[in-house]
C-alpha cells in the first residue's frame, strides 16, 4: 500500500499582504481565468451551506428511513409529554433553519415522525405534525409565488415531498384545537395542570395560529386585515411562554463527531435526495436563537399589516424602502409584496394602475386628468396603455426592494435600463398628448407632466443604487469623494424635478380654473402641496453632500485622504 503524499505548506500571509500595498489605490491583480463569475461560483471553504467535506458522515446514519426506523424500534409511536416537548420545539429550529437558505431535505424533512403520521399513536403529536407540514406548505406558496427570494434565501426544492397530503387547514386547526379543549377542560375542573402539560398547551395554541395567520396570508383580503392583526399579536405572544419551558422538552445532543442526535430526527436520513456530492454537515438553529428568531418574524409580519395604512405610492415606496432597512428575512419580506399586490391588486382591491394614476395626478397634474379631456376615448386609451407599461416597471421597483440588499442592488442596476426607455417613452407620449390636445383645443398645453414624474422614479432609484452600496460597504475609503458628487448631482436632478412638478401643479390649476369658468358644471378640486416636505428633505440631503464632499477634500489638501480621481476636485 502506497504512503499518502507528503506536503510541505507555505505561509505566504506576510509576503501577500506587503506585495498587495504596491498596488495603486483601486487596483485589483486579477488572472484571465479567474474572473467574477468564477469567484462567484467557487466553493467557500469550511462555509456549512458551501463546503461539501465538511462532515464525513456515512458511518453516522442509523437508519435510512423512517418505515426502517420503525422497524428496528428506534422510533417510539406514542412518545412521551417530554419527547413530544422536544419534538415539537426541534421542528420548529428546523424550519427557523430552513427558512435561513438551507435545503428541506436536510432540515424539516430530517424528522421521521413526518414521513410516517399515519402510524403515530399520540394524538397530539400527530396534531402537531400535520401542523409543521401544513405551515411549510403554506410558507412555500407564499414565498414562492412572491418570488422576492434567491438561491441563497431560499431554495425551493421539496425533493418530490408532498407536504400536508389529503389535509385541509381547517382540519389541520381543528385537531390542535382539539388538543387544546382537553387540557383546558381539565383547567376548568379546578385540576392541577402538570408544567408539561401546560407547555403543551403552549405549544397547540402556538402552532393552531401559526397555521391560521399563515393561512390568512395565503388567502388575504382587506377585510381580514384587523382579524389577522388580531391573530398576529396572540402568535406573538405564545412564543415567550414557548422559550420558557424549552428545558422542559427533551434536548438534543451533538455528539463528539459534531453529529447531531434528538429522538424522532436522522438528520442524514435524505443524503441520498441530494446532488452526488460529499455529505454536507448543516446546524440547526439552537432553540434560544429559534424562539429569537420567531419573535422577529412575527414583529416584522405585524409591521407588514401596517402597509394598509400607506395610501398614496410614494408613501408605499417609502414603507418599502424602510421595511428592507431592518434586514427582514425572507418570509416576511414575501409577506410584504404578497399582500401589497395580491393579483395584482393593490390589497386585493383596486387595480395598481389606479394608485400610480393618483400619484401623478398629484406629483404634476396632467390636462389630459381633466375631465374635459380625459372623457375622450383616445386621450383615456392612451393614457391607460401609459399606466399599464408604468405598473410594470414599479413593481419591478417594489418587488426588488423585498429582496435582501445584496440583490437588491444587483435587481435595481437591472432596473435602470428599463426606466431609461419609460422615460423616452413617457417623453414620445407627453408629445403625442400635446399634439392631440393642441389640436382639439388651444388652450390645452400639455407640457411634460409624464416624463417629469417617471424622471423622478428614476432619479430616486439611482441614489438608491449608490446608497446601497454604502450597507453593503462596496465602496473604499478613496471612493467616497466622488460617490458624494454623484448624489450631490442626484440629488440636484431630484430637486429640478420636484420643482418642476409643482410648476405644472399650478399652472394645471390655473387652466382648470379658466375651463370651470367656461363650464360651469366643471367641479374643481383643491390640489394640496405634498411635495413640500420632500423638498426640503432633497434640500437637506443634497447640503450634506456638498459637506461632506468639502469634508474629504480638506481632509486631501492636510495629507489625511487620497482622492483617486482628482476631476472632482472643486
Amino acid at each position: 500500500m502506497s504512503s499518502p503524499p507528503h506536503y510541505e505548506w507555505v505561509d505566504i500571509t506576510k509576503a501577500f499582504a506587503s506585495v498587495s500595498r504596491t498596488l495603486p489605490i483601486g487596483h485589483l491583480v486579477k488572472d484571465d481565468n479567474f474572473g467574477l463569475f468564477e469567484a462567484m461560483s467557487a466553493i467557500e471553504l469550511m462555509d456549512a451551506k458551501m463546503d461539501a467535506g465538511m462532515l464525513c458522515n456515512k458511518e453516522l446514519c442509523q437508519v435510512s428511513s423512517a418505515e426502517e426506523a420503525i422497524e428496528q424500534g428506534i422510533l417510539p409511536l406514542n412518545p412521551g409529554t417530554e419527547d413530544i416537548i422536544g419534538i415539537s420545539d426541534e421542528i420548529l429550529s428546523c424550519v427557523c433553519t430552513w427558512l435561513n437558505g438551507h435545503s428541506m431535505a436536510q432540515t424539516v424533512l430530517t424528522c421521521l415522525y413526518l414521513h410516517s403520521i399515519p402510524q403515530i399513536e399520540s394524538p397530539v403529536l400527530v396534531s402537531i405534525c400535520n401542523a409543521a407540514l401544513k405551515c411549510c406548505e403554506l410558507i412555500y406558496c407564499i414565498i414562492s409565488t412572491a418570488g422576492c427570494y434567491e438561491e441563497e434565501d431560499f431554495l425551493t426544492c421539496t425533493y418530490g415531498y408532498n407536504l400536508s397530503p389529503n389535509m385541509s387547514t381547517s382540519k389541520v386547526i381543528s385537531l390542535l384545537k382539539d388538543g387544546e379543549d382537553e387540557l383546558n377542560r381539565k383547567i376548568k375542573r379546578g385540576q392541577d395542570i402538570l408544567p408539561v402539560e401546560d407547555a403543551i398547551l403552549k405549544r397547540l395554541t402556538f402552532w393552531k395560529y401559526f397555521v391560521i395567520v399563515l393561512h390568512k396570508i395565503q388567502m388575504f383580503e382587506r377585510k381580514n386585515m384587523d382579524p389577522l392583526k388580531g391573530d398576529l399579536k396572540v402568535l406573538f405572544h405564545t412564543v415567550s411562554p414557548i422559550k420558557s419551558s424549552l428545558q422542559i422538552g427533551t434536548q438534543a445532543v451533538v455528539t463528539n463527531q459534531k453529529h447531531r442526535q434528538m429522538v424522532g430526527f436522522e438528520y442524514l436520513v435524505n443524503q441520498k435526495l441530494l446532488s452526488s456530492t460529499p455529505p454536507r454537515y448543516i446546524e440547526i438553529m439552537e432553540r434560544d436563537a429559534m424562539c429569537e428568531y420567531l419573535m422577529r418574524l412575527f414583529a416584522h409580519i405585524e409591521l407588514v399589516t401596517k402597509i394598509s395604512d400607506s395610501l398614496t405610492l410614494s408613501s408605499i415606496i417609502r414603507f418599502f424602502v424602510r421595511f428592507s432597512e431592518q434586514n427582514p428575512c425572507v418570509l416576511s419580506r414575501s409577506c410584504l409584496f404578497y399582500v401589497f399586490l395580491m393579483g395584482n391588486k393593490v390589497l386585493g382591491e383596486e387595480p395598481f394602475t389606479k394608485i400610480i394614476k393618483e400619484e401623478i395626478k398629484t406629483f404634476s397634474y396632467p390636462v389630459s386628468f381633466f375631465p374635459p379631456y380625459m372623457s375622450d376615448a383616445n386621450v383615456k386609451s392612451l393614457v391607460n396603455n401609459f399606466l399599464d407599461g408604468t405598473a410594470l416597471c414599479i413593481q419591478d421597483y417594489l418587488q426588488a426592494m423585498c429582496h435582501n440588499k445584496g440583490r437588491q442592488r444587483r435587481k435595481l442596476g437591472a432596473l435602470l435600463p428599463d426606466l431609461s426607455d419609460l422615460y423616452k417613452k413617457s417623453e414620445n407620449f407627453d408629445n403625442m398628448l400635446h399634439a392631440y390636445l393642441s389640436n382639439n383645443d388651444n388652450s390645452a398645453n400639455h407640457m411634460r407632466s409624464y416624463s417629469c414624474w417617471v424622471l423622478f422614479i428614476t432619479v430616486e432609484v439611482m441614489i438608491k443604487y449608490l446608497l446601497l452600496g454604502w450597507d453593503l460597504e462596496l465602496y473604499g475609503i478613496h471612493e467616497a469623494h466622488y460617490i458624494y458628487c454623484y448624489l450631490e448631482y442626484l440629488f440636484s436632478w431630484l430637486r429640478q424635478t420636484i420643482i418642476c412638478g409643482q410648476d405644472q401643479v399650478l399652472a394645471g390649476e390655473a387652466l382648470e380654473k379658466k375651463l370651470a369658468k367656461r363650464n360651469k358644471n366643471m367641479k374643481r378640486k383643491k390640489k394640496e402641496k405634498t411635495n413640500h416636505m420632500v423638498l426640503q428633505m432633497t434640500n437637506v440631503y443634497q447640503m450634506m453632500s456638498h459637506g461632506y464632499i468639502k469634508a474629504l477634500e480638506g481632509f486631501a489638501i492636510q495629507g489625511k485622504q487620497t482622492l483617486s480621481l482628482p476631476r472632482y476636485t472643486r
